[in-house]
């Protein structure tokens, strides 16, 4: 049999009970963040499977004084495991996926099918439970994979590291960050946090958070003369920030596909969006504080810089409309912009890949960006590359983030076929 036949054959002859040990082993440990306080358990029970494999195992803490600057109630260590198998080859590979999860909504006691920290298989093939599809799953098919290469005897074209990391769903300082500015990252990145549809993401949006804040003057609503309406002195500043999202909005990156479903336009466009406002304490209190909050998608077309300056612009002409007291800005810039080449020698070969695992023509796998943000934007610009490949097992119907979370067993299987071919297939 030819080289895939041998992979194919291993990988539909896997037992179910095998994969779905490994499943439970992992989805079982809550690791939802806020707190992220069960990272500990977790990394001590994935790191045997890597270590039976002759990985080497790594712990890499994230030191307090950075956690501490997180604006959410964390508890535990910030635990990150890397792993590394040398295979004398003169290329590395480094997998990356995180260990974190968002939490079930009251702990899974309503409106999930099954126990949210219990993997469950169904008669139609679907793994249901948290973080089954965002991403212990992908985990889970990598370690099933290295498994087989091991059986089969397989040499993998390239080193192998693989990094699993913390606070990936909170963002701003994820583990796989740390490890980034460490040095930890070798050669082609092989990003497991995406979906198993056949395309090639080629760009993401980074995600800027702006907070607004206006400080009036609170009196009774009944001598509204008396006051100044922090809500009401807010809208010659929203005003302005609505003409600068038209603007915004019209713009277009010039080589990245976006959204088949946005019908404004081919290519990715930034986003701006007003997504929160808070203010007032009661009906017949004129409200001395109100707070606004923006979320801006930059493209990678697009400069922080000068976002930020046209922000502040328009807050400025909306301050001299206003009689305000004073007006605070604060922008917290989460996630970075990704821009990957689509050119690069591994990402020609994942697209390979692709069309020999899922029978399908090369020219037919789609390559598009996203207006979703993703770690590796801090990748990215902190190492400087644009050589990054990513998959996943999730797909369009997994409800990822939300209740009964769930992936498709033949998607496991899928993702485990692909991960070996990437590595061993002599195109």
């Amino acid at each position: 049999m030819s080289n895939f036949d041998n992979i194919n054959k291993a990988v539909e002859n896997l037992d179910i009970e095998h994969i779905m040990n490994l499943m439970r082993s992992l989805i079982r440990i809550d690791t939802s963040v806020p707190p992220g306080s069960s990272y500990r358990e977790y990394v001590d029970t994935i790191s045997p499977y890597f270590g039976e494999l002759g990985f080497s195992i790594e712990q890499v803490i994230i030191p307090e004084e950075i956690i501490k600057n997180m604006p959410y109630p964390l508890e535990g260590p910030r635990i990150n495991l890397v792993a590394t198998k040398d295979y004398d080859r003169n290329k590395y590979i480094t997998f990356y996926g995180h260990m974190d999860v968002v939490p079930a909504i009251n702990n899974g006691k309503k409106k999930w099918r099954f126990p949210p920290f219990e993997a469950t298989l169904t008669k139609n093939g679907r793994i249901y439970g948290r973080g089954t599809a965002d991403m212990k799953g992908s985990m889970v098919c990598l370690i099933l994979a290295m498994q087989l290469i091991n059986k089969l005897n397989f040499i993998p074209k390239y080193n192998i590291r693989i990094l699993n990391c913390t606070d990936e769903e909170v963002g701003m300082n994820p583990g796989v960050r740390y490890l980034a500015e460490k040095g930890y990252i070798k050669g082609t990145m092989f990003c497991m946090d995406g979906v198993i549809i056949p395309l090639i993401p080629i760009g993401t949006a980074g995600d800027l958070n702006i907070v607004i804040e206006t400080i009036g003057k609170s009196c009774h609503s009944g001598r509204n003369f008396l006051g100044i309406n922090a809500l009401e002195e807010l809208i010659p500043i929203l005003n302005e920030l609505i003409k600068l999202k038209k603007k915004v909005e019209k713009r277009r990156s010039k080589d990245i596909p976006g959204d088949p479903r946005d019908v404004t336009g081919k290519n990715l466009r930034p986003m701006f969006s007003l997504v929160i406002i808070k203010s007032g304490e009661k009906e017949n209190i004129i409200p001395g504080h109100c707070q606004l909050i923006i979320n801006r998608r930059i493209i990678p077309d697009e400069n922080y810089e000068h976002v930020k300056q046209e922000i502040l612009e328009a807050i400025e002409k909306g301050k001299s409309l206003s009689k305000a007291l004073q007006v605070n800005t604060t922008f917290n810039y989460d996630t970075p912009p990704l821009k990957v080449n689509p050119h690069a020698p591994a990402i020609k070969r994942w697209k390979k890949t692709i069309a020999l695992v899922e029978n399908i023509d090369e020219d037919n796998i789609q390559v598009i960006g996203s207006s979703e943000s993703t770690d590796m934007g801090f990748i990215a610009q902190n190492l400087n590359i644009d050589d990054i490949i990513i998959t996943g097992v999730e797909s369009a119907i997994s409800n990822t983030h939300g209740i009964n979370e769930f992936v498709r067993l033949r998607d496991i299987k899928t993702l485990i076929k692909e991960i070996i071919v990437f590595l061993c297939y002599d195109f």
